[in-house]
């Protein structure tokens, strides 16, 4: 636990180096890197942190916004010990990083996004399930109790099943014992009263920026760090043409498109993501 304005989860795999850290999505926490952190071990020292407002990380007299937690992921790197570091983040963490390498250039190394939160596509929007759980709770007055209600109606198992089967491509392929792991933080997570309104606070941050187009456009036109961009070919939440719309706007990028997988490539397809990934960081070293 680090003190930055507040208890900062920070999970430690392992590893020596350079620092690689990893920032999970909307609703996540460290524990979605618990698959995939071991496994990166071999190109450096890999961390995870929760952001601010998500699994352990206590708001404190700071918002859980995509620009805060922006501005946390550059000071958890200062306060670990390294000047930089390899920032690999997964859909909402995938826009927080690269806020981060915009935001705070000499403290990012290398960017890699998986399945990152991109612009809303026109050819193919989220389906209602999607748009229910991610756009529904944004209506004012509405989500805070949704929330409660569906707690109420669900046990932490069964959220953890229903929200595996909404981000993967085939929830089969997630280890058991990892399932029990984010079984464990959303049984957790129930006894945090700031974790409802943080996740919505950082849903609308997330939305200024997917509902914007041009204004995510001039983001990633400004990163500067070598990126590699994964994307699940089946991902319900962030489509895979958003996906090549980006890859498009900087065909400087490395763009890895993941056949038969979901949202979350890192618990879906743990090896094959780790190859491509340790591939990259190896010919960018």
């Amino acid at each position: 636990m680090l003190d930055i304005g507040g208890p900062i989860r920070v999970t430690e795999y392992g590893g020596e180096g350079p620092l690689i850290l990893l920032v999970h999505g909307l609703g996540g926490s460290t524990e979605n890197w618990d698959v995939t952190g071991p496994l990166l071990t071999g190109s450096g020292r890999v961390c995870a942190v929760d952001l601010v407002g998500f699994g352990e990380s206590t708001p404190g007299d700071r918002r859980p916004s995509v620009e805060d937690n922006g501005l946390l992921v550059a000071e958890v790197i200062d306060i670990i010990g390294y000047d930089s570091a390899t920032l690999v983040g997964n859909s909402m963490g995938g826009l927080v990083s690269m806020i981060t390498a915009v935001e705070h250039v000499s403290r990012v190394d290398r960017l890699v996004l998986v399945n990152p939160a991109l612009p809303v596509s026109r050819r193919h929007p989220p389906d209602l399930e999607v748009l229910t759980k991610l756009i529904g709770p944004l209506v004012p007055g509405i989500g805070v109790p949704a929330f409660r209600v569906y707690r109420a109606a669900h046990s932490p198992e069964e959220e953890t099943a229903e929200t595996l089967r909404m981000v993967t491509a085939d929830s089969e392929t997630v280890p058991e014992w990892a399932r029990e792991r984010l079984t464990d933080a959303n049984r957790r997570r129930r006894g945090h009263e700031w974790a409802i309104p943080s996740f919505l606070e950082a849903d609308r941050s997330i939305a200024r920026y997917v509902l914007r187009p041009r204004r995510f456009a001039r983001l990633i036109h400004k990163i500067s760090a070598p990126t590699l961009l994964v994307h699940g070919s089946e991902d319900r939440l962030v489509s895979v043409d958003s996906a090549r719309w980006a890859a498009e706007q900087r065909p400087d990028w490395t763009y890895e498109e993941m056949e038969g997988v979901g949202h979350v490539p890192m618990l879906e397809a743990a090896e094959r993501f780790v190859e491509l990934v340790t591939e990259w960081l190896e010919s960018t070293a």
